[in-house]
């Protein structure tokens, strides 16, 4: 788009070639627009130069139709427009151009590199790099406003000012989607704005895919209201990416969100590629960086990268295009690579030896979005027919022993973290993903034992105990910590259901299991002072005083043993029992 200041001392007419009438529904993007007039001004070379850039679908077409809109509508003399997705787009662009501005030279027959050289005043509008600087104006007059995707082409050394489009906000896309239903003064119940909300978090804010998603509503007989439509979203992700076929078509926009960018994917290495597949296993943010193909999908602007950190983030509607377009024998392969990045990287306490997550809190924030993505991922619909099922068993094993731990692993972080709700939502997602008596059930229902403790659930931890400690007995584990630990949990859940008398008998014999070992294994092999702890606790709930001080100094004891002096441990213990020994 050329827009020169001195048109009629270069023997111009007044000429616009902008290929679609100004929008009536163009919404929330006056602080980009301002943003572009700013960029100009503050320009003293010309011609001045500005480019936009964000993820394909998030608006910067109808950015660029608006700037130019406004200033035709104020009187600027000539505004040219520059497609150039295709030779052929390039070609017809400078054609128009050629004959609207009434050139000398100018003919209908001319190649299209004369009519290019003809146009002396033009904005390119491009996605590629070599065709902004081999088609540059190097002098004359006017405003170059550039629409491109990558930030390689919006900071090429031929342009000025790079603004990039950022995506709609949560309640910006609510208020977009009430504009499009025609609802903005219609009042609206709390579930249908609660139902708005939960659609526009999918959605990521990207313009394209609001306008179609909304327009579905809109002009379907089948959902009469957003609610009603928000479970079809979640099923058929494929069919919401694709535009009505009732209301006509788009002038503005007509390319549906599975075909957008289906020209980046083809054209991606193998290394690219499988880079790719594994990030749409991932949450769409704080992704660590990785080396090899990184470049590429840069440059095809599939992804973003911050260069401070070195952390990536791709749009989820690209991750969910890209997934979707997938064969079954790749999302398989990436599956089985996202599984082993995380269960390798996300702590474990029995990996790690660790009882506790605070030590690798960092570790597990930056995670745990990618692990929750993970799992929601893999129960998508169309997941079920990217695995193999003609390999149950690998799908057995993936699903409800992998997945399931490394959600378990997560919850016990985020209890930790005392986000309990979001935990015990993934601890019950989990149960119903495994046997019931299996192990792993087992280690589930110790984390809701550790919840429902937090929480004050006293009942709902003592029956999650007891859970746990039937599964150790039917498996046959009589030794060791691991079942030390089982009586350890169900002696303080009783103790927390004024169950004492109950709950000893488990406490002394965890206590006698790892006192059956001498120093140093009682206290290396086994989590003694926790035995320990809980036991006092419950002699001090049946008023056994001077016994309850003798467990809590021999806890004393061990504690500094194991984590030295002045742990938080010996916090818990004045905590519980303030005064001194006697």
């Amino acid at each position: 788009m050329q827009l020169p200041s001195q048109a009629t001392s270069l023997g111009f007419r007044r000429c616009q070639t902008i290929p679609h009438p100004q929008n009536p529904t163009f919404y929330g993007r006056n602080d980009v627009l301002q943003a572009i007039s700013a960029a100009f001004e503050e320009q003293t070379l010309r011609p001045a130069s500005v480019a936009i850039w964000g993820t394909g679908g998030i608006g910067k077409t109808h950015i660029a139709l608006e700037f130019a809109h406004r200033l035709w509508s104020s009187g600027e003399y000539t505004i040219l427009w520059i497609a150039s997705e295709t030779t052929a787009e390039v070609a017809k662009s400078f054609n128009d151009a050629a004959k609207g501005l009434e050139l000398e030279g100018y003919a209908a027959s001319n190649t299209p590199d004369k009519n290019r050289y003809l146009v002396l005043q033009w904005l390119q509008h491009t996605g590629d790099r070599e065709a902004v600087i081999q088609n540059w104006p190097t002098v004359g007059n006017g405003r170059i406003l550039v629409t491109c995707r990558s930030i390689f082409v919006a900071e090429a050394d031929t342009i000025a000012r790079s603004i990039e489009v950022p995506v709609f906000t949560v309640p910006k896309t609510a208020q977009m989607i009430h504009r499009i239903l025609n609802k903005r003064s219609a009042p609206w119940s709390q579930l249908e704005r609660d139902a708005t909300n939960r659609l526009s978090s999918k959605l990521g804010g990207l313009a394209l895919a609001i306008d179609i998603v909304a327009k579905q509503i809109k002009l379907s007989q089948r959902f009469k209201s957003v609610a009603e439509y928000v479970p079809y979203y979640e099923q058929n992700q494929e069919a919401t990416m694709k535009r009505p076929k009732r209301g006509g078509g788009d002038p503005w926009y007509p390319r549906d969100l599975h075909n957008l960018w289906q020209p980046a994917f083809d054209n991606l290495s193998e290394d690219a590629a499988e880079l790719m597949g594994i990030l749409c296993f991932l949450g769409p943010e704080a992704i660590p960086s990785f080396e090899e193909a990184t470049n590429i999908l840069l440059e095809s602007a599939l992804i973003g990268i911050n260069y401070a950190t070195g952390i990536i983030a791709v749009h989820r509607l690209i991750q969910q295009s890209y997934f979707l377009q997938m064969t079954a024998e790749n999302r398989l392969k990436s599956f089985h690579s996202v599984l082993v990045l995380l269960r390798t990287h996300f702590p474990s306490q029995e990996s790690d030896g660790a009882h506790h997550f605070y030590t690798k809190w960092d570790l597990c924030d930056c995670l745990h979005q990618h692990v929750l993505a993970f799992r929601d991922r893999c129960k998508t619909p169309k997941s079920d027919g990217a695995l193999p099922t003609d390999e149950p068993s690998f799908i057995d094993l993936i699903r409800d022993d992998a997945c399931s731990r490394l959600a378990d692993q997560l919850a016990r972080y985020m209890i930790e973290t005392q986000q309990f709700l979001q935990a015990e939502a993934a601890l019950r997602s989990v149960l119903g993903d495994v046997d019931d008596s299996s192990l792993l059930a087992a280690t589930i229902q110790r984390s809701l034992l550790g919840l429902y403790e937090r929480t004050g659930r006293s009942v709902k931890a003592c029956a999650a105990a007891e859970i746990e400690f039937k599964i150790m007995e039917q498996h046959g584990i009589l030794e060791g910590n691991t079942l030390a630990n089982a009586h350890s949990n169900v002696g303080y859940a009783m103790v927390s259901a004024n169950r004492a008398l109950e709950g000893l008998k488990h406490l002394d014999a965890a206590i006698a299991m790892a006192k059956s070992h001498p120093e140093p294994e009682c206290y290396q092999g086994y989590n003694i002072d926790r035995f320990l702890r809980n036991r006092g606790r419950c002699k001090q709930q049946m008023k056994q005083f001077d016994d309850a001080l003798l467990d809590f100094d021999e806890a004393e004891y061990f504690q500094d043993k194991m984590h030295g002096p002045n742990s938080h441990y010996h916090g818990e213990y004045a905590a519980t029992f303030p005064q001194p020994p006697h």
